[in-house]
């Protein structure tokens, strides 16, 4: 199962590479804690969380989750989802930490 978001998010200033990778790593990082809070990694076969970023003003963020497990369900779904949105949420909430948004 495949699921992708985007947002955009209006910035200050242009952020910095090291900036960008950190709002990233943020994203990616809320992402993989949602799936494992309801998940055992056990039951997950595979698992890719991509975060990519586009321009700067607005920057454009797009999460792309990736998921096999070994019970597929319709709960499943709906935790990709979520993880989606959090990941957005965080990225959102560490450029605003770094006073980038």
């Amino acid at each position: 199962m495949k699921v992708s978001e985007s947002e955009y998010v209006k910035l200050k200033r242009s952020p910095t590479e090291q900036e960008l990778e950190t709002v990233c790593d943020s994203a990616e990082d809320a992402a993989r804690n949602i799936i494992f809070k309801k998940f055992d990694s056990k039951q997950i076969t595979d698992l890719d969380i991509t975060i990519e970023s586009y321009g700067d003003r607005p920057l454009t963020l797009i999460v792309d989750i990736s998921i096999c497990s070994r019970n597929s369900n319709n709960e499943l779904t709906k935790l990709v989802d979520i993880a989606c949105n959090e990941a957005l949420r965080a990225a959102e909430m560490k450029a605003k930490e770094l006073k980038i948004a």
